[in-house]
């Protein structure tokens, strides 16, 4: 059976797959838009929940993501790499997710206070309620909270995402340098945090 991914008109030596797709996207190839939807949309996905450590926040925020990519698409340039064109992207709508979530928050907590000064009932609906059967997903989400926004930004792209030094540097706009220290912080602080929950998420070294 033939493969349906479209094929550029040459490979390039180390293009990533998602470089070939958006190329695909960009030279109006047919099913071109499809498939790169199917291949990007895991990889953002990925991302999302990375940042967010919330699971419907990432599903919601991805699907904004994918129409933000494709329609900024031609915006992106052929001869700068496409990963961290992308990550910069989906970072930055996380960034403003974060913000809303953390204004949302102080929103609630404030009727709560509201309700316990009037002495208004507080059995609110718990949320994580209906996620009990989620355990993996769970603890994650602990991890990755016990990062600093800049610590899971790096962690997320580097190490869960696979890219390299130099592409996570210019997705978050901060030197290679930075980029080491931060996840070597990163590594150290979750290998502290997981203990032998998830023995296989934080790698053990390596070079950043």
């Amino acid at each position: 059976m033939n493969d349906p991914t479209p094929q550029p008109d040459h490979e390039v030596p180390g293009e990533s797959p998602s470089t070939r797709l958006a190329r695909a996207v960009l030279r109006d190839e047919p099913d071109a838009l499809d498939a790169w939807f199917r291949g990007e949309h895991p990889r953002v996905w990925k991302v999302c929940f990375g940042m967010l450590a919330d699971a419907e926040e990432a599903d919601d925020v991805a699907q904004d993501a994918m129409l933000h990519l494709s329609d900024r698409l031609t915006r992106w340039d052929p001869e700068r790499p496409y990963d961290a064109w992308r990550n910069t992207v989906v970072a930055n709508l996380c960034r403003d997710r974060m913000r809303r979530i953390g204004a949302r928050q102080e929103a609630e907590r404030q009727v709560m206070r509201d309700a316990d000064e009037f002495g208004l009932p507080d059995s609110l609906p718990d949320p994580a309620a209906t996620a009990a059967n989620r355990e993996v997903r769970e603890v994650l989400r602990s991890v990755l909270t016990a990062l600093s926004p800049r610590e899971r930004e790096v962690y997320v792209l580097r190490d869960l995402e696979g890219g390299d030094t130099k592409g996570v540097a210019a997705a978050l706009g901060i030197t290679e340098s930075s980029v080491r220290s931060i996840l070597t912080l990163a590594r150290r602080r979750l290998r502290h945090v997981i203990g032998a929950k998830l023995p296989g998420l934080v790698p053990d070294g390596g070079e950043a």
